[in-house]
C-alpha cells in the first residue's frame, strides 16, 4: 500500500498510470474514500519479515451486501506484489487448504508468493465505496502458470477450493481470472487459449457456480522477451462468451513500468498493484 499522500502525489504525476488511478481517485471512490485507503502504514521488508499472524473469522453467515470473489491466474493475480496490505475495512481471506475464513493480510492464503496482493485493496476500495458491507477473498494463483498447466497439473487446487467452498456454505458471486504473461513467451495461439480457458472456466459451472467469469487481457512481462502477446490478448478477447457468462476485465498491460518492479518488468510495485486493483474495481457490480 502507498504509505504517504506525497507519495500518492507523485505517483499520480505518471501519464500511465493516471489513467488507471483515475477510477480510484474518480468516480469509483468518493468523497474521503481514496484519503482513507492511502494513510500511513507499516512498510514491510519482504525478504525479512514472516507472514503475518492469521486472525480467524466466522465465514458464515454472508448477506446480500457480501462479495465473495475468487481470484485465479498466475503471479500478478497472486502475492507478488513489492509491498504487502493489511485489509482496513471488513475483508476476510478464505484459505482453501484449511477451509476457513481470516482477516485479509498480504501474503494471502491460497496464492503462492510472499508479497502483496491487489484482491487486498480491491477488497477495501469495494467497502470505501460502497457497494459492499463485507468481501471474501478466494486465492488461488499460481506463479509463472501457463493455461494449460492450470487446466492440468494445477487442476486440483481448483477441483480443492471449490470443495471446500461447498462445505463452508460459501457460494462465489465473482470470478476473476488474471493471466496470459506464461502463454505470452510460449507459443499458444489464439484458438489454443479460447479452448483452454473455456474449459477452465466449465470447471466452475459443473460446481455449480454460475457467477460472472472476468478475464483481464495481461500478457505483459519483461523479465523474459514475450514473443506472442498480440496472439495471447487476441485469444482474451476471443474467450468472451455469453452463453459461459465470461465477460471481459480490466487490460491489465496498460500498466506499464512505472507500475512495475525495476527488476523483471513484470510483477507490480506499490503503485501498479492500486492500480491493478482500481483496473479491477470497475468491473466490480
Amino acid at each position: 500500500m502507498i504509505g504517504q499522500t506525497a507519495s500518492f502525489r507523485a505517483v499520480l504525476e505518471n501519464a500511465p498510470l493516471r489513467r488507471s488511478l483515475a477510477f480510484l481517485i474518480g468516480g469509483l471512490l468518493i468523497g474521503g474514500i481514496a484519503g482513507k485507503l492511502l494513510m500511513p502504514g507499516a512498510r514491510v521488508d519482504l525478504a525479512e519479515v514472516p507472514p503475518p499472524a492469521r486472525i480467524e473469522r466466522f465465514c458464515l453467515p454472508v448477506s446480500e451486501r457480501t462479495a465473495v470473489i475468487v481470484v485465479h491466474g498466475q503471479s500478478n493475480a497472486g502475492n507478488y506484489g513489492s509491498t504487502r496490505h493489511t485489509a482496513r475495512e471488513a475483508v476476510d481471506n478464505f484459505d482453501p487448504a484449511t477451509g476457513k475464513c481470516f482477516a485479509a493480510a498480504d501474503p494471502l492464503l491460497g496464492a503462492d508468493g510472499a508479497g502483496g496482493s491487489f484482491a487486498t485493496p480491491l477488497g477495501d476500495i469495494l467497502i470505501q465505496a460502497g457497494r459492499y458491507d463485507r468481501v471474501i477473498l478466494v486465492p488461488l494463483a499460481v506463479g509463472g502458470a501457463s493455461l494449460s498447466v492450470l487446466n492440468n497439473e494445477g487442476a486440483e487446487l481448483l477441483t480443492n477450493a471449490i470443495s471446500k467452498l461447498k462445505a463452508a456454505g460459501l457460494t462465489p458471486t465473482h470470478l476473476l481470472f488474471q493471466q496470459g504473461e506464461k502463454d505470452a513467451m510460449l507459443t499458444t495461439s489464439a484458438e489454443q487459449y479460447v479452448v483452454q480457458l473455456h474449459q477452465l472456466v466449465k470447471r466452475f459451472r459443473a460446481a455449480g457456480f454460475d457467477a460472472p467469469f472476468y478475464l483481464s487481457r495481461s500478457t505483459k512481462c519483461d523479465s523474459v522477451a514475450p514473443k506472442n502477446m498480440a496472439a495471447v490478448r487476441a485469444g482474451q478477447l476471443s474467450a468472451i462468451d455469453e452463453a459461459l457468462n465470461i465477460r471481459q476485465g480490466p487490460d491489465t498491460d496498460t500498466i506499464g513500468n512505472e507500475g512495475r518492479n525495476p527488476s523483471d518488468g513484470c510483477h507490480m510495485n506499490e503503485a501498479g498493484t492500486l492500480a491493478n486493483a482500481a483496473l479491477w474495481a470497475a468491473f466490480i457490480k
